[in-house]
């Protein structure tokens, strides 16, 4: 059988293959390498390309070198530009457009942050950082809360230790307690570096020097007894309390300090007697001991007194007899005082003007006249009578003398009346003033007085009620406040455009002129607006802008009655009623009044030769002086409204009218008082009388108020 033997291996086709790894490697190693020469090619181009874009940039840049102060900052200064559109190297920043912000920082300095301005770039720039304050502390071996700390001279803190922000630098410090010795160390702060120091105090040692009169007596410091005075001892210092004691005497105590300031301490105390005590027995209670002239704050008890000297010792208690007693006692004994107060009591003689009922001290004891007995304290006192105003004081009744009380009681309208001020100041500014008649006067003029009219009745009127007046007639500014508050359109009538040429004070104080214009009604209303503002009881009754009668019982504003205006012109302030303002010469004195003087010739019918009052026309208000009355203006100006209805009915007998105001209804209302246009006598006479339904550029008013 024939074996089967496999062939050879063909070692030629192995040579081939090897050889064919062989270059596939080789091929591999060459393809690598030239990957590896085009890495590092484009590297070494990337790098150029990045050197010569950064040298453009900084050649294109505009560079700026920043300057750090202060000199501390600058070995730690860093500078750094925010944003990607500029750099920095070292301390110069640089930046390709608009204008870079950067930030400067520095160890111990707070940092800055700034956006440079166009004239700051280009050139070099000063930055100034801020110090960051580092804390210094210092602590004493032994620590105590009475230390006082001083930096460069300057108290900062009182305690254990000292804890203080400094800026760089040396500084004083300065270490005081009270019980060592003074001490100063210097410290050097660094930016950015706090420090820590720690200082052993030195004790200081001091001396007592104690004696006493007597001598002989025991001393004893902080409970521990030292010796019989006189004595001497050091100590250190501190606080101490001393106690010297010596057989009958008084035991003195007293705190003493040794200090740094005070190192010897010397005393010679001069020792007092013990005291001796007082055992008291009071009755009544609840008064007032005294011991030498001084209060005992608590008199009850046992009260300690000076031995061996004579104490003086009083009671007193209001209502009672004082007693006082003089005691002298040894020391450390006691003795037993008492005190029995007797009661005073004084006589009360009370009156009255009508008799009225007394109250003493709320209670009713009947009616006057009376005789009391009242104990002597404070008591108060009251005598009533319905209708009248009560009659109230305290009186302290006197056993030595008896006392008398007299009293007129007075109706509430005359107390009203007696606390009623002279004058006062309205809520629009009117200043008003009070008159208390309590006079007759006639009214009117007889047939044969020159200038006479028929109108002029001759009246006798009594006024008893007092009243408030206008001192100044109403002004245009507070009739304007009316109008306003009223809602009514238009304004009041302060002149007339041919008059402001004839007074520069037309034109620069229109409103201190007069209201004029004013029709009665509206002077009425005017009235009752002023009394709702006040909260006054109204005195006209107006419905729907129509006059319906008055209420003679209010206290509100109302237009002066006739009988008041004439008695106020012509009586008022005077020894003797007059024809005139002024008196009852014809000749017009200078200075008199707002009339038709030398200037209105030929502008009115009649004028007062030889006379001048300054205006052509109206005047403020207030221009001349006031007449007898006290108020201004009753001659002049303006004539006024008075409240009465205007009739030409004759009185009938001579009776005396008493507080005239007229009739409750009428159409026609009277108007006193001359005016800038009067220039006859007829006028110019107090008495002179009018009647008119309507407002007229030459009428204006004034205001009153009774008061009860």
């Amino acid at each position: 059988m024939n074996e089967f033997k496999a062939p050879p291996p063909d070692e030629s086709s192995d040579n081939d293959a090897n050889n064919e790894n062989n270059d596939s490697i080789h091929m591999e190693l060459l393809r690598a390498r030239s990957r590896q020469r085009r890495f590092y090619l484009l590297l070494t181009l990337i790098l150029f390309a990045g050197m010569i874009l950064t040298t453009s940039l900084i050649s294109f840049s505009n560079g700026t070198l920043i300057n750090v102060q202060p000199e501390q900052a600058q070995e730690s200064a860093a500078v750094k530009v925010l944003g990607a559109l500029g750099g920095s190297i070292g301390s110069t920043v640089y930046s390709l457009f608009g204008n870079p912000t950067i930030e400067v920082s520095a160890t111990g300095f707070n940092t800055l942050r700034k956006t440079l301005l166009d004239s700051e770039t280009g050139g070099t720039l000063s930055i100034k950082l801020s110090e960051i304050p580092q804390l210094l502390r210092v602590t004493t071996k032994p620590d105590s809360e009475k230390t006082r700390w001083s930096v460069d001279g300057n108290m900062v803190a009182k305690a254990k230790q000292l804890q203080q922000k400094l800026f760089s630098g040396e500084h004083a410090i300065e270490i005081d307690n009270p019980y060592f010795k003074k001490q100063r160390i210097n410290v050097v702060m660094q930016p950015g570096k706090g420090l820590d120091r720690s200082v052993d105090l030195q004790p200081i040692s001091g001396q007592m020097n104690i004696s006493t009169t007597p001598p002989g007596a025991s001393v004893h410091i902080n409970g521990d007894e030292i010796g019989l005075s006189p004595v001497s001892v050091k100590k250190p210092g501190g606080q101490y309390h001393l106690e010297i004691a010596l057989g009958s005497y008084q035991t003195i105590s007293e705190d003493v300090e040794i200090t740094n300031t005070e190192m010897l301490i010397e005393r010679d105390y001069r020792l007092a007697a013990s005291k001796a005590y007082v055992s008291l027995h009071l009755s009544p209670v609840g008064g007032v001991l005294l011991l030498n002239g001084k209060k005992v704050p608590s008199p009850a008890g046992k009260l300690a007194v000076k031995a061996r000297t004579n104490n003086m010792l009083s009671y007193h208690k209001p209502g009672y007899f004082s007693q006082q007693q003089t005691v002298s006692i040894s020391p450390g004994t006691e003795k037993e005082i008492s005190f029995h107060l007797k009661p005073e009591t004084g006589v009360v003689d009370v009156r009255s003007k009508p008799a009225a009922t007394v109250l003493i001290d709320g209670k009713q004891v009947g009616r006057t006249p009376l005789i009391l007995t009242l104990s002597a304290i404070p008591h108060h006192i009251e005598l009533r009578k319905r209708g009248y105003r009560s009659h109230k004081q305290t009186l302290t009744p006197d056993s030595k003398s008896r006392q008398t009380i007299t009293a007129v009681l007075r109706t509430e309208s005359q107390a009203r009346l007696a606390e009623t001020p002279q004058t006062y100041t309205n809520s629009v500014g009117m200043r008003l003033k009070l008159f208390r008649p309590r006079s007759s006067f006639v009214m009117g003029a007889p047939r044969y007085e020159k200038g006479q009219r028929a109108n002029e009745f001759l009246r006798t009127v009594k006024l008893t009620r007092a009243f408030y007046i206008g001192k100044y007639e109403v002004t245009g500014a507070q009739f304007a406040r009316f109008r306003r508050g009223k809602g009514k359109k238009g304004t009041v009538s302060l002149f007339r455009p041919e008059e402001s040429k004839l007074s520069p004070l037309y034109q620069t104080a229109p409103f201190l002129l007069p209201a004029r214009s004013v029709s009665w009604i509206e002077a009425a209303q005017f009235c009752n607006w002023l009394s709702a503002q006040e909260k006054l009881k109204p005195f006209y009754n107006i419905r729907n802008g129509q006059y319906a009668g008055f209420n003679a019982t209010s206290d509100g504003y109302r237009l002066p009655s006739e009988a008041e205006w004439e008695w106020l012109a012509r009586k008022a302030g005077k020894a003797k009623q007059s024809k005139f303002t002024w008196g009852n010469a014809t000749t017009i004195p200078e200075n008199s009044g707002n009339i038709a003087d030398e200037t209105a010739k030929g502008t009115t019918t009649h004028y007062v030769p030889n006379y001048s009052d300054g205006y052509a026309g109206l005047a403020p208000v207030g221009s001349y002086p006031a007449e007898k009355s006290g108020l201004y203006d009753l001659t002049g100006n303006v004539s006024e409204w008075v409240h009465d209805v205007y009739t030409l009915v004759p009185p009938v007998g001579q009776t005396t009218e008493l507080d005239p105001l007229g009739q409750n209804s009428g159409d026609t209302h009277t108007v006193k008082g001359s005016n800038w246009r009067s220039g006859t006598i007829t006028e110019l006479r107090a008495s002179y009388r009018e009647g008119a339904n309507t407002g007229r550029d030459d009428i204006g008013f004034r205001v009153a108020r009774y008061i009860d």
